[in-house]
């Protein structure tokens, strides 16, 4: 038994020694050659003599071949031949041969086995290896397009956001050329730029703190409107559509609006609303349409005040209303900007109206500056400066007292003068008219003077038609009757003759138009008093007024009528 285990035991050991035998036999095959499954930069070396490798790598390096691939999936090729590309044995394979074991060929053999990355000695031309990257068509640069930055911009609603960067096609050719003999150094057949990171780049992203900070400023600012009240109804709005064109920021992110665009938009407000300077319809008393310049009387902007005042108001930020810096202004927004209170005068008819909310209060015949003289007095809309009671007109050769001056265009103004003068209207003015005053029969003058405010516009024109006013027209007056003691005659009676003035050269029927101070049909007259004291027609001296009543049928002192047919200016009748 003993004998038997023994001779087995040798068996097996002589089969062991015949596999161990026969596995370093096979062993020693691999001492030469590489082990199945070997690689050397991508070469299948297995069971290949160094020699036999040189020769595989030598062959390869014949076709090398560099594909570049850009952003996009855009491949081009550099070939090895356009660079001079030649392997050259240097002893690097029979070196990786000597690294290897031997004996272990047979785990080589069933696992993925050895892969090996040897910058491999070849020669080539560095400088032909530029040339031929930059020669690639995507390195042309009306091939590539550079990156955009993100930026702030206005979104379809109505809000500002961040638009993101764009990556764009630009490469770096510096990076680009360094890349692809790092490349061709290791033995590589491919290069992805992209992921070299050869592209140029954005330098602002949409995560810039700065850029988040800047759409938040823009989204407050455009939030912002700026109302102004231009007087009446009038409103005008200014906001983010038309002042962020204006609007950025500096490099601090502090807003900043464009002082030029400010200031340019005053002006076309004010060009708008400014009507200074500006010719403005009128619808005269007599019913005709003239265009007056608006002198000193309208809306006239200071316009380097609000662009300043509009320009803070921008940099604020704050939705706000207000009312323009003006330098003159009217009473009112509107046609003209004149009202319901006002004084009319007409140059060529040489009469006067001065309405108050909207009533007639005053309507006389007047003189005006000298034209023959050259002192004609200025057509225009202007006002009244400030009004004067006992005042002293200085001129030249002039140094003259009136009782009532309401002045509207430097020393020209409206003012009494019975103390010079009887007469009133017609074409006095042509030759004895005023320095440029408006002579104003006292009467009157007083009454515009004790209803008239500093402020009230004046419209002096020149009609285009004369409508055929008496030069004797002044108004219904009394005439002194030369028994009346109290009226300044040295008697006294119990009667008071009237005159009134007609303007009629031949009136059958004395019907007048309206507003001719004339009498006609049924037309009511008032009548003022001017007796220095008081008499017995029961009138208070200047003051009190009563009407008459005068019609077509009136009978006169001659006892006719005046529908008689004769031609008369003048008609009389006896108030008892």
């Amino acid at each position: 038994m003993r004998k038997r285990t023994v001779w087995l035991l040798g068996i097996v050991l002589v089969l062991l020694l015949c596999v161990i035998g026969m596995y370093c036999a096979i062993g020693m095959h691999y001492s030469t050659h590489f082990l199945e499954n070997t690689s050397i930069n991508g070469i299948d070396v297995s069971d290949l003599t160094a020699a036999e490798a040189e020769e595989l790598i030598a062959a390869d390096a014949e076709d090398y071949r560099l594909v570049i691939t850009g952003r996009n999936e855009e491949q081009e090729t550099v070939s090895g031949e356009a660079f001079d590309y030649t392997y050259v044995s240097d002893g690097e394979v029979q070196e990786l041969l000597k690294g290897q074991s031997f004996l272990a060929w047979l785990p080589a053999y069933f696992s993925d086995g050895q892969t090996y990355a040897m910058e491999a000695s070849v020669t080539y031309d560095e400088e032909k290896l530029a040339a031929a990257v930059s020669a690639l068509s995507m390195m042309q640069e009306d091939q590539m397009t550079a990156p955009e930055d993100a930026y702030v911009a206005l979104l379809e609603d109505g809000t500002y956001g961040i638009v993101a960067e764009t990556e764009g096609t630009e490469l770096d050719v510096e990076k680009v050329q360094e890349a692809a003999l790092t490349a061709v150094r290791a033995g590589k057949k491919s290069l992805n730029l992209e992921m070299a990171e050869c592209y140029t780049t954005a330098e602002v992203t949409s995560e810039d703190e700065s850029l988040i900070e800047e759409v938040s400023l823009y989204n407050q600012y455009a939030s912002m409107v700026i109302n102004y009240y231009m007087s009446g109804d009038v409103v005008v709005t200014l906001d983010s559509a038309t002042f962020m064109d204006w609007f950025s920021l500096d490099a601090d992110n502090n807003p900043c609006f464009d002082y030029d665009s400010v200031a340019a938009w005053v002006d076309a407000l004010a060009d708008t609303y400014d009507t200074i300077g500006t010719m403005e319809p009128f619808e005269t008393s007599n019913g005709e349409t003239v265009y007056v310049e608006a002198v000193t009387y309208g809306w006239e902007m200071d316009r380097e005040s609000e662009a300043a005042k509009l320009y803070s108001l921008l940099l604020a930020g704050q939705t706000e209303g207000r009312s323009p810096v003006w330098t003159r202004s009217a009473l009112t927004r509107g046609t003209n900007d004149i009202g319901d209170t006002y004084v009319e005068i007409d140059y060529t008819n040489q009469r006067l109206w001065y309405y108050k909310d909207g009533e007639l209060l005053v309507e006389t015949p007047v003189v005006t500056g000298n034209a023959s003289a050259g002192n004609a007095s200025p057509e225009g809309i202007f006002y009244i400066v400030y009004k004067q009671q006992d005042a002293t007109l200085t001129g030249e050769d002039y140094e003259t007292p009136v009782d009532y001056w309401m002045p509207f265009y430097g020393n020209v103004g409206i003012h009494d003068a019975d103390s010079w003068r009887s007469t009133y209207g017609g074409t006095i003015y042509l030759t004895s008219g005023s320095h440029g005053c408006i002579n104003t029969p006292t009467a009157q003058a007083r009454t515009i003077y004790e209803n008239i405010e500093a402020g009230t516009p004046v419209v002096c024109y020149s009609s285009g038609t004369d409508y055929g006013y008496s030069t004797a027209d002044g108004g219904t007056s009394y005439a002194a009757n030369s028994s009346d003691s109290s009226d300044g005659s040295g008697s006294s009676d119990e009667e008071d003759v009237i005159v009134i003035y007609g303007s009629d050269s031949s009136d059958a029927s004395d019907s007048v138009s309206s507003g001719s101070s004339d009498y006609g049909s049924t037309e009511t007259n008032r009548i003022e008093d001017d007796d220095s004291t008081d008499d017995s027609d029961g009138v208070a001296t200047g003051e009190a007024e009563f009407e008459i009543t005068i019609s077509d049928e009136t009978t006169w002192p001659d006892g006719t009528s005046d529908s008689d047919g004769t031609s008369d200016d003048d008609d009389t009748i006896v108030i008892e």
